[in-house]
This record gives structure tokens, sequence and C-alpha cells, in this order.
């Protein structure tokens, strides 16, 4: 979960690269496109976990927004990414890796909840029994 701050924290800057990708004529208009619905995606209330559900539901935002990010820069030269990628101020691996991060804490953020409602669960059927 620490590292997920730092990709937090990296926000700003991935917003800055998608701000300059978004403007690169290198980039295809098929990527802009999909950098353009990761962004709408990132910011419309209308998401497949609902931003309601806290945590999970804006790592699914942030997920979506840097696989966008992620295309449009695969889409260019390693020189020319690599340069995007400096002036955001983000290191070359940041990308996957915060990918990664995101993965790694939503898996561990489900297992956490089902793990709690199974023994809520488990409290219930208890205290019914008891009653029972």
């Amino acid at each position: 979960m620490v590292r997920l701050a730092g990709t937090i924290a990296r926000l700003p800057r991935y917003l800055k690269l998608a701000n300059a990708l978004a403007r690169d004529s290198a980039v295809s208009g098929r990527r802009k496109a999909l950098l353009a619905a990761s962004i709408g995606y990132a910011i419309s209330p209308v998401d497949l976990i609902p931003g309601l559900i806290p945590v999970v539901g804006q790592l699914d935002d942030l997920a979506v927004l840097l696989l966008g990010l992620r295309q449009a820069l695969r889409g260019l030269p390693d020189d020319v990414a690599r340069a995007h990628l400096d002036r955001a101020g983000l290191a070359p691996a940041a990308l996957d890796a915060d990918l990664l991060t995101v993965r790694v804490a939503t898996v561990w953020l489900v297992r956490r909840a089902v793990s709690l409602g199974g023994r809520a669960l488990a409290g219930a059927r208890r205290l019914l029994a008891r009653r029972g």
C-alpha cells in the first residue's frame, strides 16, 4: 500500500504526460482516441467499479488512465517516448511499475474485503445458531 501512495503522488506527472501526448502529432489518431477514452473513463462518474467503493473504486480509474498512457507511448519510437517521460519527470519503467502496483493493491484489497465479508457471515451464522 505504501507503493500505491507513490503511484498516486505521480498522478500530476501522468496528467502532464497525457496532455503532452494528446498534443504530439507523432501519436496516431487511434492512440489519441484510446488516450482520450481512458481520461474520459477516469473522470466519468460511470465506472465498472463505482467510485463509491472506497479505494478500489478509484483504482480502476487509475489503472485505465495508466493503460491509456502506455498504449499512447507504445505507438512512438523509443527515443520519443523516453523524451516524453523525461519531460514529465517519470522514469521509463515507472508506468509499468505503477500498473503492477495498482494491480497488486486491487487484489490485496479485494481479498481483504472477501475475508472480512466471510468473517461477518460466520459471525452472523453463530449469532443465529444461538437464537435457534
